[in-house]
């Protein structure tokens, strides 16, 4: 993880900043889409997701949730991510054709957590989330450095320059190519705040807009999810909170 981040913030001509970047560095998953084939208890977005056979389709007031995807926690290597080993995490959103939900809403991404993957049953989703293609999934381990910051007094402490700040958005390209991830720090291209809702929080699961997938996050940006250290460490996915910009 270090290794990487050192030899891109070289490339980018911030070498000066090593310490400080380093220092405050988060670990995160990089998510990778692939071409294999799409098998029972696989990584993946879209599809159709593997489901307890008692599982209720989740649905909100203005529609039914979308399957996001989901995460088989053991194609996952071991790291500092403080992610569970095993189990099935599956990601919704709640999707309406009118556009009445609001990715701020409680509960607008619900994740579970299902601890027996040879349990599960592969579930069609209704027609009015059907939509998008599946791509099956990858995970390689990385780093994170903290979005430029929105407050101006805090942008005031910040020891990287304005003339610098084209090279730090290059920089956190480079960490996260694939434009979507697991942990770190969220990203945004539109936000003029700090979506993350306070100290005890963390960066989950983020994701950009694609064309393919079916994904459109307020007007073409990024989905922002967060969850609280300590629900993390003890596996626990009942609350998330969301953004999008």
């Amino acid at each position: 993880m270090s290794t990487d981040l050192a030899s891109y913030l070289s490339e980018h001509g911030l070498d000066e900043h090593r310490e400080y970047l380093m220092g405050i560095a988060r670990p995160s998953v990089e998510i990778i889409t692939g071409t294999a084939r799409v098998s029972m208890g696989c990584s993946k977005f879209g599809g159709s997701p593997e489901l307890p056979t008692d599982f209720n389709w989740p649905q909100h007031k203005f529609g039914t949730y979308r399957f996001i995807g989901q995460v088989n926690l053991a194609d996952i290597p071991n790291g500092r991510h403080a992610l569970p080993s095993s189990g099935l995490l599956s990601f919704f959103y709640a999707h309406d054709e009118n556009g009445e939900s609001f990715w701020g809403d409680p509960d607008y991404v619900r994740v579970y957590l299902f601890d027996k993957p040879d349990a599960l049953t592969l579930v069609e989703p209704p027609a009015a989330v059907c939509m998008g293609s599946t791509a099956t999934l990858k995970f390689q381990l990385g780093a994170d450095v903290p979005p430029w910051p929105w407050d101006k007094s805090a942008a005031k402490r910040w020891p990287i320059s304005e003339d610098q700040r084209d090279a730090y958005w290059d920089l956190r390209l480079r960490l996260h190519p694939s434009r979507r991830y697991l942990l770190g720090y969220p990203f945004n291209t539109t936000l003029a705040y700090d979506p993350t809702p306070g100290p005890e929080w963390r960066s989950f699961l983020t994701v950009s807009s694609n064309d393919e997938l079916e994904w459109c996050w307020h007007d073409g940006d990024w989905l922002v999810t967060f969850i609280e250290e300590h629900r993390l460490r003890a596996g626990d996915f009942s609350e998330i909170k969301s953004d999008a910009g």
